[in-house]
């Protein structure tokens, strides 16, 4: 006996429209795209300040994986001098049509649990557009966070792992 199809799993309530309501940073901080300008250093020191498992002293790696990134939103603590300390990143590769791997989402230790994340994650949203999917691979430490703010879980996923 066949088994019937089931349809897709549906968007939240209020789908695009509802990441884009969440694009909203927490007082003191600002948003911004700077692929192709974010200093590797600054990246490095987030990183290590967030906790995410990168290889933060390959620094030729890291500036390779900054270069080929076409969408890079930054969170920055608020000054009115212009740019300040750089708190949190979501670094991805995307077609900006259909498609989005949200490669890194890395924010400061100190910064943790005060929306900078979820509005990272919204910003990136709300840039590739409602027809664009939004795919991001959790670290073991971060998976009961991302259902929290919105996402959904998936089982179908492949990989073929990198050599170093």
């Amino acid at each position: 006996m066949e088994q019937p199809v089931q349809p897709p799993p549906q968007s939240p309530p209020g789908g695009h429209a509802a990441w884009v309501a969440q694009a909203v940073p927490p007082p003191g901080v600002v948003l911004a795209r700077e692929e192709g300008r974010l200093d590797v250093a600054e990246f490095v020191e987030v990183i290590r300040r967030s906790g995410l498992n990168r290889p933060v002293a390959q620094t030729e790696r890291i500036a390779a994986m900054l270069a080929h990134a076409n969408l890079v939103v930054t969170a920055r603590e608020a000054t009115a001098g212009g740019q300040g300390r750089l708190i949190g990143v979501a670094r991805s590769l995307t077609d900006f049509a259909y498609c989005c791997y949200l490669s890194d989402l890395c924010v400061d230790a100190a910064w943790q649990g005060k929306g900078v994340g979820r509005a990272l994650v919204a910003e990136t949203k709300r840039i590739v557009g409602p027809g664009s999917m939004l795919l991001l691979l959790s670290a073991p430490a971060a998976m009961d966070y991302y259902p929290r703010i919105g996402m959904e879980r998936v089982a179908n996923g492949f990989i073929i792992r990198r050599d170093g």
